[in-house]
C-alpha cells in the first residue's frame, strides 16, 4: 500500500479524535466527519477510566476533564458484597470536555452524516447530507452501529448490549468509591458513580435497562432530581479490522473490554497501532499489532463472559462467593485494563478447584453449550 493522500475518519468521538491527532503528529492531515452538531454530545458513556488512559498514551491527554478520583469499588450480587481498595485506580471524567480537548485543532466537519460509502477504483466515495467526499483511505471510528463497517462488509460476530444512565442530583455515601451491583456476574450490572459535585451517575447494562435502573434506585432508596439521561449500545465480540484501504477502530471495531464494557483505553491504544500502520504504509501491521497486544485478553474474557451468561444462579452465587473470599488477591493483582491476569491467578490457585468443578458440572448439564464453550477457548 502506498502512503495515502486523503484520509477521512468517520466519527469525532475520543478514538477518532485521538487517531486524528496521531496522524497529524505524523505529518498527515485527516478530515473528520461528525454527524452530531457538536463534539462530545450526546454523551453515551459512564465516564470512568483507568489512570492508564492518562499515563500510557503516546500523546499527552489533558487531565482537565478529570472531576473525581476513585480509590476502590463496592461489588454486590444477590445480597452479598465485598470491597476492593486501590488508591487512584480510576478517574471520573467529564466526557464532553474530554472529547473536546482531544478534538482541538483538527479538521472536523460537524453535522455531516455518512449516508452511503462505496469503493471505487482508486479510493472511496462518501455520500453525506452535505454532499460527496473522496478519500484514498477511510477509517470507521463511528461507534457500535458503524456505517463504515456495514457498508464495506467487515466481518463481525459482535453482540450489542444496551446501556442507560441518569445523572442525578444527590449526595454519594462515599466520593472515592464506585458501587457495582451485578445483575449477572460478570457481564450485566448496574452502577453508582460519584462525580464529586453533588451529582452521581446511576446506570446499567442489562437486558431491560430502563426497568433495571429504576428497580435498582427503588430497591436502594436512591432519589434526586434527574438532570440528564444518556443511552448507548455496547459492542461485545470480535471484528475484522482492515479491508483493502479501510480500517475500523474503537467501538466500531468492537475494541471493548468484555467484562466491564469499557472501550476508551483499548480504543486509544488501537488508534496508536493504526496510526503506526498508516505511517509505515502497511495497514496489515494494524491487526497484527492488535493481535499481539490484546487478542488473548479479549478471547479469555469473552469466554468467561459467555460461560457466566449461560450459568444458573446457583453456580453464579458460588463463583461470586469465591471471588469475595479472595478479594485481597484480586486487589493485589487486579489490572483495571487487563482482567485475564485475575482469571489466571484465581484459576491456578488450588482453592479454586471446587469452584471450577461447579462450573464444569454446569457446563456438562448442557452438552451443546459445553461444545460452544470449548470452541471459544483461546488458541
Amino acid at each position: 500500500m502506498k502512503k495515502p493522500g486523503k484520509i477521512i475518519i468517520v466519527g469525532a468521538g475520543p478514538i477518532g479524535c485521538y487517531l486524528g491527532q496521531l496522524l497529524k503528529h505524523n505529518g498527515f492531515n485527516p478530515l473528520l466527519l461528525e454527524d452530531h452538531a457538536e463534539v462530545g454530545k450526546p454523551v453515551s458513556c459512564a465516564g470512568i477510566v483507568g489512570r492508564a488512559v492518562f499515563e500510557d498514551m503516546r500523546l499527552p491527554v489533558s487531565r482537565g476533564s478529570v472531576i473525581n478520583t476513585i480509590d476502590g469499588a463496592h461489588i454486590a450480587y444477590n445480597g452479598t458484597a465485598f470491597d476492593l481498595q486501590r488508591p487512584g485506580v480510576a478517574y471520573i471524567i467529564d466526557r464532553e470536555k474530554f472529547d473536546k480537548e482531544l478534538s482541538q485543532k483538527l479538521d472536523i466537519e460537524l453535522g455531516t452524516e455518512l449516508q452511503e460509502l462505496h469503493r471505487i477504483k482508486d479510493g472511496y466515495i462518501l455520500k453525506t447530507n452535505h454532499g460527496e467526499y473522496f478519500a484514498d483511505m477511510v477509517i470507521g471510528a463511528d461507534g457500535p452501529n458503524s456505517k463504515v463497517r456495514r457498508s464495506l462488509g467487515f466481518a463481525s460476530d459482535m453482540k450489542l448490549y444496551r446501556g442507560y444512565q441518569y445523572r442525578v442530583k444527590m449526595a454519594a455515601e462515599r466520593l472515592d468509591r464506585v458501587v457495582v451491583s451485578y445483575v449477572k456476574p460478570f457481564s450485566l450490572f448496574t452502577w453508582l458513580i460519584p462525580e464529586g459535585n453533588g451529582i452521581v451517575r446511576l446506570g446499567t447494562i442489562s437486558n431491560n435497562p430502563y426497568q433495571e435502573l429504576n428497580s435498582f434506585m427503588e430497591k436502594n432508596k436512591l432519589s434526586g432530581e434527574i438532570i440528564e439521561k444518556n443511552a448507548g449500545a455496547i459492542p461485545i465480540g470480535n471484528c475484522e479490522l482492515v479491508r483493502e484501504n479501510a480500517a475500523l477502530v474503537g467501538d466500531a471495531a468492537c475494541q471493548v473490554k468484555p467484562i466491564t464494557s469499557g472501550g476508551i483505553y483499548y480504543g486509544m491504544r488501537s488508534a496508536e497501532f493504526l496510526a503506526d500502520a498508516i505511517k509505515e504504509g502497511d495497514l496489515s501491521l494494524y491487526p497484527r499489532k492488535w493481535t499481539d497486544e490484546f487478542e488473548q485478553e479479549i478471547k479469555i474474557c469473552l469466554l468467561l463472559r459467555y460461560i457466566m451468561e449461560n450459568m444458573g444462579d446457583d453456580v453464579l452465587k458460588k463463583l461470586f462467593g469465591y471471588i469475595k473470599d479472595n478479594a485481597k488477591l484480586v486487589e493485589r493483582i487486579g489490572d483495571f485494563e487487563n482482567h485475564s491476569s485475575i482469571i489466571w491467578s484465581l484459576a491456578s490457585n488450588p482453592r479454586t478447584y471446587p469452584t471450577i468443578g461447579t462450573l464444569l458440572m454446569g457446563l456438562l448439564k448442557n452438552p451443546r453449550f459445553l461444545l460452544r464453550s470449548l470452541l471459544r477457548l483461546p488458541r
